[in-house]
């Protein structure tokens, strides 16, 4: 079901704004700021998914960095030899 919604007091060079961009589009007006709002919606949703992933990094790391370190090296020595090429 549709509902309906009423934008008030919507100043008037943003009115013009999007005429213009719904008449550029070949939409009315009320389609373009529909696309608008769904661009927005996706957005934001990527934006949330982007976070939920920098979280589970930082949660790996933690955990990475509460193991025991076995090797006492520098990272240098561990992954190179002694000319300085890849192990």
């Amino acid at each position: 079901m549709t509902e309906i919604m009423t934008i008030k007091q919507m100043p008037a060079d943003l009115k013009r704004y999007w005429a213009e961009e719904a008449k550029r589009h070949d939409r009315s007006m009320n389609k373009e700021v529909l696309r608008l709002l769904e661009e927005e919606r996706a957005r934001r949703e990527a934006a949330k998914a982007q976070a939920k992933d920098m979280d589970s990094i930082m949660a790996s790391a933690r955990r990475l960095q509460s193991f025991a370190v076995v090797d006492q090296r520098p990272v240098e020595e561990i992954l190179y030899d002694e000319q300085g090429m890849p192990k």
